[in-house]
């Protein structure tokens, strides 16, 4: 059996072609790419993307990921693993959403240059280099949001399959 989980290279990671880089780890920890695609964002795909977080934050997130994504390239990329647990790999692999306090070994640990006490003191968004799936439910809306639908359709019922 083999689980799925969608990472999403954002802006800085592109900027600072750090791509190869963090792909390459996932390669290393047994992951394998099914799927690469590239946006450019609009206001209403970010917005969406990060619709819960813009709830528990507000207006001032909300004009923060604007101008962080808007307009820029990311690069979605639906990854596979052997077994249960793609999506707990992962995250832990990556590394916590603070650059700064993700553990060395970790892509954000050991790539990561911010940190959310930098970020907040420039009222920015966090560069954390790459967002990741936290749940089979946000990788089903995360596809969708992110890929063509055939793409989404292909995925969303191989996902179901295994749930």
């Amino acid at each position: 059996m083999k689980s799925y989980v969608l990472i999403i290279m954002k802006p800085d990671a592109l900027e600072t072609e750090l791509v190869e880089p963090i792909i390459k780890r996932f390669i290393e920890h047994d992951f394998r790419i099914e799927m690469i695609g590239y946006k450019s964002v609009s206001d209403d795909l970010i917005l969406t993307h990060y619709a819960h977080v813009v709830e528990k934050l507000g207006e001032s997130f909300k004009k923060m990921a604007i101008t962080a994504f808007a307009g820029k390239a990311m690069m979605p990329i639906i990854l596979s693993q052997d077994g249960e647990n793609a999506i707990g790999n992962a995250r832990e692999l990556t590394g916590a959403t603070d650059p700064a306090r993700a553990e060395p070994g970790t892509i954000r640990g050991d790539l990561g240059t911010d940190s959310f006490d930098n970020a907040d003191r420039e009222a920015r968004c966090c560069n954390n280099l790459i967002h990741c799936s936290d749940s089979n439910e946000a990788l089903l809306t995360e596809l969708k949001l992110w890929f063509a639908p055939e793409t989404y359709q292909l995925f969303a019922s191989l996902i179901q399959v295994l749930n």
